[in-house]
């Protein structure tokens, strides 16, 4: 009996060792070696960019969209005491309280409203506009302040917060501008010129192109360069349309437009510094999951009961290739921040590398992120036994930027487009479409050709970015 009593405690104790050793030594071992793997990239992306002293930050301006102000400095005053207020979760609640701001609240069209907005194509939107200038203008001068103040964010060079980078926010909680109304200055510019005012129209378009591009420069906030990027878009196809109605403009446009149609440079294409900056966001939730111990106690709660089970595989499109991490989910719950940065590095740093600027000079087409399945070798899925939570939370969410530097390299081509079409409108109108090719080859990229498509009578290109619109570019070759 004692032999039998022996030997079942020595199982245990080889049990309890095998246990130890799967789910604690070899994992803790795994993980610090792709720590120490990681070193690289996790030093690429901890640079900090510090935007040049004699740039113009308007971020203040651009907070204030939806209130009266003087100047500058009349901006700053009020970021500097109610800046809180504004970036508050609950700002409504907490502006409704506020006498002064409430004095200073302009008329703003509400989520639903959108009378501002002008059509899909600038042809869609002139054609808009046209059909009921009456309705179009008044809606202009209804939010005309506000418009003033949107038109206003072209004086300044970039639109940088003055709080970040910091260790406070997180994926979830950084507190961002009303940028929608970014976006709303397309319409009166398409009114300028609908009703005559076409130097006026000129200087508009060219002051929201001014605008996108300085949400694109030394920015790091991914929808800032996003939104950034639909104004360029959006006012470059609007003052294509312009010059197809009246090509004579093209050579004297106002200075307003000195630059503002230049192709973007292979620098302002780069999302270096918006991978940066959502890879801090990332560790800054990751260690607040780390230390937070009520939160990681409720996301174990979640995952180890049946709903949470069928909910992880609905998020997953049911497909069960991180079955082994879910398991581990299942037996040791658990968070590293350290380990779940390293796993995801290479994800993120993949767009700073600097070889990728070749990608970008030459305007190619590429698969930026490594791929998916390079976190599901056998060791990083053992190194997630001791990282469970961080594991498939970012097997589940990681993000793919790819999207956003090919919306940009698009948008790119579509300038390319337009200088085309600049250059062609400044020669005799006999004369264009003898110079067709020979401009159109001129100005296409290393990577695509212009192409001329008789049919819809505009410039088109091949499109990178997956399942969008083609950007066409209307050309009058014959007036």
């Amino acid at each position: 009996m004692k032999r039998f009593w022996k030997y079942l405690l020595w199982t245990l104790v080889i049990l309890l060792l095998v246990v130890a050793v799967v789910l604690y030594i070899v994992p803790y071992y795994l993980k610090q070696r792709e720590i120490q793997a990681a070193q690289a990239d996790l030093a690429l992306l901890s640079i900090q960019s510090t935007p040049s002293p004699s740039l113009k930050n308007g971020i203040d301006a651009l907070w204030l969209l939806e209130f009266r102000t003087k100047n500058d400095a009349d901006r700053a005053d009020l970021m500097k005491r109610f800046g809180s207020d504004l970036q508050s979760n609950n700002n409504q609640d907490i502006l409704k309280q506020n006498q002064e701001l409430q004095g200073r609240r302009l008329i703003v069209p509400e989520y639903d409203d959108k009378s501002l907005d002008c059509g899909t194509t600038a042809q869609e939107c002139l054609a808009e506009v046209r059909a009921d200038l009456p309705k179009s203008k008044a809606v202009v001068e209804k939010y005309a302040e506000l418009l003033a103040n949107v038109d206003r964010l072209a004086d300044y060079d970039i639109f940088v917060s003055r709080d970040w980078p910091n260790d406070d926010y997180g994926i979830a909680n950084k507190p961002l501008p009303k940028l929608q109304f970014v976006k709303y200055g397309r319409k009166p510019a398409a009114l300028d010129w609908a009703e005559g005012r076409e130097a006026e129209a000129w200087k508009r378009v060219c002051r929201n192109i001014k605008t996108g591009r300085s949400m694109l420069n030394n920015d790091p906030e991914l929808i800032y360069a996003m939104i950034g990027n639909a104004v360029i878009r959006r006012n470059t196809d609007l003052a294509a349309q312009m010059l197809y109605e009246k090509p004579e403009w093209a050579n004297r446009l106002p200075a307003e437009c000195d630059g503002m149609f230049d192709v973007l440079p292979a620098e302002e294409q780069n999302i270096c510094l918006i991978a940066q900056e959502e890879f801090r966001l990332s560790a800054n939730s990751l260690r607040r999951w780390e230390f937070e111990q009520q939160r990681l106690w409720f996301l174990q709660k979640w995952y180890m009961n049946v709903n949470g089970f069928y909910e992880l595989l609905t998020l997953m499109n049911g497909e069960i290739q991180y079955a082994d991490i879910m398991l581990s989910l299942l037996l040791r719950p658990n968070v590293d921040a350290e380990h779940t940065l390293a796993h995801i590095s290479p994800y993120f740093a993949a767009y700073c590398k600097p070889e990728k600027m070749a990608i970008l000079k030459n305007d190619t087409k590429a698969k930026w992120m490594p791929p998916e399945d390079m976190n599901q070798t056998f060791a990083k899925k053992w190194a997630c036994m001791g990282n469970s939570v961080g594991c498939i939370t970012y097997a589940i969410t990681l993000p793919a930027y790819d999207s956003n530097v090919h919306r940009l390299q698009d948008t790119a081509m579509q300038q390319r487009a337009f200088q085309a079409a600049l250059e062609l409108y400044r020669l005799p109108a006999g004369k264009r479409r003898a110079a067709l090719e020979s401009v159109l080859a001129k100005h296409s990229s290393p990577s695509r050709r212009l192409r001329w498509n008789e049919e819809q009578k505009a410039l088109d290109f091949e499109i990178y970015q997956q399942n969008a619109s083609p950007l066409l570019l209307k050309l009058n070759l014959e007036n």
